[in-house]
């Protein structure tokens, strides 16, 4: 709907931005193999130049750069100590191979930020209890977290005005804001566990969301205020990385699979901005996100609000039989339409990094009605969000935290479709089985 010039800057911000979902690419490990044949290991000399990803694998580095074997083989981050600088380190977050890498150079936390962490941290009792018992473990897990948000993580933002702020202004929240710092560091051992898993650091990462997502509870019950927008904005926005990412999906961990609606709670999470936005609106001309959110509300708004509002022209054939659209349809009069012709944009869209996180956004524009559908596991929507996710399997190499979770969810609902007696249907199927590499029966 179009906005009058008398819309005040925060309901025009609130407006255009329907949706603002930051993803991290996340490369996910390859699939483990069977254990291997157990052989002595022979004698060798410690390695002391080898990259930090084998050091905290605990394995031997073969020191070559800039990627070691160990970490070519892995599809992992390899990380050298820079010659011209001992305190700095240079984090490549692409996988080997790629044709671009992305290196950054920094210098581990000083003592000084790694005491305000603590002390951010140490504001929970619980927290407290931990520390006292297992004080250098604690001290250490969290910069390593911290450090690894900082420089690896947002890296892989693909938006710039997010990705700055998120480097800057929200770290400086996050220290005020127990529930931000606590998400912070969720989202660095989440991203570092993905990366380059190690056993000792799941419980870490557990610890970080299990506090970040009680703590987070708690603001919200609290009075909206004009100092607690920005932790309330910039935890939000973390959190949807948490449930893309879980460790060892399958399909039949899938809510359409499972029959269990609450499964589902992972998508309806990313529509979960929209609300926070809504209770902050007030302060958000004044909020650290203001000029990044515009600046997406921008580019959202030239994509979308150009496509066409009534009718079938454009669409798939058999998509808008199988959702009943007409040339009379609007999306008043039908819960499909705006999704699906949401989808038709997105699949015209040229495929590249830039493209891949607006065709993520996706997730964040779905309306509770629609959500509502997909718990039901009513055909005509699970066939437009298995469109979706077969669109961003093929983004995949611009978007990895689809391997943790989105590529089994397509399998899952072509599973559970391809026992559709409609023909439509099956057609309709090809495509999401195609992208996610699931082989559908011939009949």
């Amino acid at each position: 709907m179009p906005m009058s010039s008398e819309d005040s800057p925060s309901e025009r911000m609130l407006t255009n931005v329907r949706c603002l979902q930051t993803m991290f690419q996340i490369s996910m490990p390859q699939q483990k193999q069977s254990s291997p044949v157990y052989h002595a290991r022979r004698s060798h000399k410690k390695s002391r130049k080898g990259c930090l990803t084998c050091k905290e694998r605990r394995v031997k580095c073969d020191e070559q750069k800039p990627y070691c074997q160990q970490c070519q083989r892995r599809s992992i981050s390899c990380r050298f100590l820079s010659k011209t600088s001992p305190s700095r380190e240079i984090c490549v977050d692409k996988k080997p191979g790629s044709s671009d890498m992305n290196i950054t150079l920094f210098p581990p936390p000083s003592e000084s930020v790694t005491k305000r962490i603590e002390e951010t941290l140490i504001l929970d009792p619980k927290w407290n209890h931990f520390v006292l018992r297992n004080q250098d473990y604690a001290r250490s897990i969290s910069t390593v977290a911290f450090q690894h948000f900082i420089n690896c993580s947002t890296e892989t933002v693909a938006h710039p005005a997010i990705r700055d702020v998120m480097k800057t202004d929200m770290i400086r929240v996050s220290f005020s804001n127990s529930h931000l710092m606590y998400t912070v560091l969720g989202v660095g051992m989440m991203h570092l566990n993905r990366m380059s898993p190690l056993k000792e650091r799941t419980f870490a990462e557990s610890l970080f969301w299990q506090h970040a997502i009680q703590k987070y509870q708690e603001a919200l019950f609290m009075p909206v205020r004009k100092d607690s927008v920005d932790g309330l904005l910039s935890t939000c926005m973390l959190m949807g990385s948490m449930t893309v990412c879980p460790e060892r999906f399958v399909p039949t961990d899938s809510w359409v699979l499972t029959k269990r609606p609450k499964d589902l709670n992972w998508l309806c999470l990313q529509s979960g901005l929209r609300l926070i936005l809504s209770l902050t609106a007030p302060y958000l001309p004044g909020s650290i996100w203001a000029a990044a959110f515009n600046e997406v509300s921008k580019e959202e708004c030239q994509l979308h609000d150009q496509r066409t509002q009534q009718g079938r022209v454009g669409l798939d054939p058999d998509l808008a039989d199988v959702c009943e659209i007409d040339n009379s349809t609007t999306e008043r009069n039908s819960l499909y339409y705006a999704p699906l012709r949401t989808l038709t944009t997105l699949m015209g869209l040229e495929k590249n990094s830039r493209n891949s996180a607006l065709c993520a956004s996706f997730m964040g524009r779905l309306e509770c009605s629609f959500l509502t559908l997909l718990k039901a596991r009513d055909p005509p929507a699970l066939i437009i969000l298995a469109h979706w996710m077969g669109l961003m399997c093929l983004l995949s190499q611009w978007q990895p935290w689809v391997e943790g979770r989105i590529r089994a969810e397509c399998v899952a609902i072509c599973m559970f479709l391809e026992q559709s007696a409609d023909s439509r249907m099956r057609r309709l199927l090809r495509f999401p089985a195609g992208s996610c590499g699931y082989g559908l029966d011939k009949i």
